[in-house]
């Protein structure tokens, strides 16, 4: 009897030590508030709507509402920083793309590091970027715009999404490659550059399939040339685009990754419940309707297995500054 007694009160202090625990504090019931989602990004962009129907879709498998907040400047920077300085928790994380996490802090001096800050929750997708122009214009072609800046030099207005973006990075490497000279203007995400190409403030743009669409279905936006080497044969908006490897521009090569990040010091519990909170998202019969929606895919990469090639990646992008910034 008294053994009894004495294993009963060793298995209580043992749970009790756990209970204490950080492991146990992690795996304790979590959300219990609503998730801030961090967009470093400007209204109107791919990410933007990518974020609006993620978050009222993921609200139902987590139990809680994931709010989306816009923290746009610095090429990305700024709205990466405030997570970084945010608690890590598990309720302020961000929806970023892999030129914030591995190229654009390379560029400049920042108060975080990326690759040690920051941990995967999901890679949802990916995308090709399109140089676009409106159909008004002069050029019906990326030949024709690179004829016309070659006979006007710094004269063609060319908007981007932020220095070293998703558009910029391309749009540098075809400015190189096609040797000419342009404006480069920088806006605050991919939806302000789309509004100032629409409204005639730039001559040339870049924006993804899910921003485009639906002004090239209304015949006032005309894709130029889709970057990589394949066009984008399955879009059934886009398919008769060049690619840009198909007019010998092989360098003109960026696919931005669209991914899901947590401060490295979560709690290991609660980020693997974002983590299977992603996964059962691809498995929704409304996300999947809502990416069709949309014109997107699904290309779903888990956090810890993208976390594996980040470095990798991270050396790549050096590679490329090195390269674009060559004299």
């Amino acid at each position: 009897m008294k053994r009894s007694i004495s294993m009963f009160f060793i298995v209580m202090i043992a749970i009790a030590g756990f209970l204490a625990s950080p492991m146990a504090a992690s795996a304790a019931k979590y959300p219990t508030r609503p998730i801030t989602l961090v967009l470093p990004v400007g209204a109107g962009g791919s990410h933007d709507l990518h974020a609006r129907g993620i978050t009222s879709i993921i609200a139902d498998i987590l139990g809680q509402p994931m709010i989306v907040k816009l923290v746009p400047g610095g090429a990305g920077m700024k709205g990466t920083g405030f997570v970084a300085k945010a608690k890590a928790d598990g309720y302020t994380i961000l929806f970023t793309h892999n030129g914030f996490d591995q190229l654009v802090p390379q560029t400049r001096k920042v108060p975080f590091n990326t690759m040690r800050d920051f941990k995967t929750i999901a890679k949802i997708n990916h995308g090709q970027p399109m140089f676009i122009s409106l159909t008004n214009k002069p050029w019906k072609s990326m030949k024709d715009v690179i004829a016309y800046a070659k006979k006007n030099p710094g004269k063609l207005k060319w908007g981007h999404s932020g220095v070293w973006g998703a558009g910029h990075t391309p749009s540098m490497q075809l400015v190189k490659a096609a040797g000419i000279k342009v404006k480069f203007i920088p806006h605050k995400g991919g939806g302000p550059a789309l509004r100032a190409l629409l409204s005639g403030q730039d001559d040339i743009g870049m924006a993804f399939p899910t921003q485009a669409r639906p002004h090239a279905k209304s015949g006032k936006l005309r894709a130029l040339l889709v970057t990589g080497p394949k066009r984008l044969s399955k879009d059934p908006v886009f398919k008769g685009v060049p690619s840009a490897g198909e007019l010998g521009f092989n360098s003109v090569s960026f696919q931005m990754d669209r991914i899901f990040m947590a401060p490295s010091k979560t709690p290991a519990g609660r980020l693997q419940s974002l983590r299977d909170a992603f996964v059962k998202l691809t498995k929704n019969k409304s996300f999947k309707r809502f990416m069709r929606s949309i014109g997107e895919g699904v290309v779903f990469v888990g956090g810890a297995d993208y976390d594996k090639n980040r470095a990798q990646r991270y050396k790549e992008f050096t590679a490329l500054i090195k390269a674009m910034t060559a004299k």
